[in-house]
């Protein structure tokens, strides 16, 4: 099976109303982009049209390796002049009476094509796209909310724990594989000097802040709250994510009769899906934050995954000490796709001899549709 093989195999459009003005104090555009990153895109953007990069509104971020479109607003006084370039296209489509802000869409819809199928898993691919239909699936966070975490390592947890040394240790000396030479080769540089971290130098500025702020306080968190705000967060995101995923895991072995589950791999473990659910599951489940009640189900559940964690409820107050706030939100337990379409298996003309399927399907915001093909296709 793969997946996203060409950027046109996984194609996202942006789900949205809006009441279109012929003035106001805000332009919305339509976006349109492939084999972008959304936070580079705009960067881009605002740079080549003088345009602070806070004044670009966007309700969601896109993937990189896919056709997508979504809107971005700009305040009025400014405007666009790069409208149209070899990956990505520009259309204004009116004025609107506010900015843009993460979060403000319905949802998203989807046109995605699997290719490199074997002939004998065609069956099974259609059995699991009935129980998709009839049941739904974990509605799990997918790896692209993982982005920040390096060799599975949650900086967030170590914030949790109150360890600022190795929450800034983290940053400054672990790299993905996608990072310039060097940035990898001043964290390494770094790694080597940590016990003596007076002769680590870094001319990556936002290296160089954290190094600099702890050689000044000796205050490792003071050193930790030089980091990004933004990248903070996106932190804190990505571990209650993960804690979520693992209640969820922990619940359906709670309810759901162990013949009927199994295990797909995703970039930081497993996640565990199943064929079939009765009535016995709740609509939603808890994320962990500072400000929770939970029933004697859901503590049971909770308790059980920290506790793996070193951890407990009490310890996510950390919003006065470290800046970083875990918000207690419901999420829903189970996805179902409106609209779902599997088209017949074809010819992959990519891949001699395999088979390609394409599915059209609508998710609400703040869902993956990797899930959808985690379920369908078992990776």
């Amino acid at each position: 099976m793969k997946l996203r093989q060409k950027l046109e195999d996984f194609k996202v459009e942006e789900i949205n109303e809006f009441d279109i003005l012929k003035s106001g104090q805000f332009k919305l555009y339509l976006l349109e982009k492939k084999g972008l990153e959304s936070f580079a895109l705009i960067g881009y953007l605002a740079k080549q049209n003088n345009i602070p990069r806070s004044e670009i509104g966007v309700a969601g971020l896109k993937d990189k390796y896919a056709e997508t479109s979504q809107y971005i607003t700009i305040p009025e006084k400014y405007e666009i002049k790069t409208t149209d370039e070899k990956n990505f296209k520009i259309t204004f489509i009116g004025f609107v009476d506010k900015p843009l802000k993460i979060g403000d869409l319905q949802g998203n819809r989807f046109e995605i094509t699997v290719r490199d199928l074997n002939k004998d898993e065609l069956e099974k691919i259609k059995q699991r796209a009935e129980e998709l239909k009839k049941y739904g699936a974990p509605n799990y966070f997918d790896s692209q909310r993982f982005g920040s975490v390096i060799n599975n390592k949650f900086i967030a947890k170590y914030v949790v724990k109150r360890d600022y040394e190795n929450a800034a240790k983290i940053f400054l000396t672990e790299h993905t594989k996608f990072e310039k030479s060097q940035i990898k080769k001043e964290k390494k540089q770094i790694l080597e000097n940590w016990k003596n971290i007076e002769n680590a130098e870094a001319r990556t500025k936002f290296l160089r802040q954290i190094l600099d702020e702890y050689r000044k306080t000796k205050d490792w968190l003071k050193a930790y709250k030089k980091i990004n705000y933004q990248l903070r967060a996106m932190f804190v995101y990505a571990y209650q994510s993960y804690l979520w995923n693992e209640c969820v895991k922990e619940l359906l072995k709670k309810t759901v009769d162990a013949k009927k589950l199994y295990s797909v791999s995703y970039n930081i473990g497993t996640l565990l899906f199943y064929k079939e659910i009765d009535e016995k599951i709740p609509e939603s489940f808890p994320s962990i934050g500072r400000e929770i009640n939970l029933d004697e189900f859901q503590a049971e559940i909770i308790n059980k995954v920290l506790s793996k964690e070193g951890l407990s409820i009490g310890d996510f107050d950390v919003k006065d000490e470290a800046g970083n706030f875990f918000k207690a939100e419901n999420r829903k337990l189970i996805l179902k796709p409106e609209g779902f379409e599997m088209l017949k298996p074809e010819e992959d003309e990519l891949n001699k001899g395999k088979y390609k399927i394409t599915l059209n399907f609508k998710l609400p915001k703040g869902s993956y549709a990797t899930i959808v093909t985690k379920k369908i296709f078992n990776k």
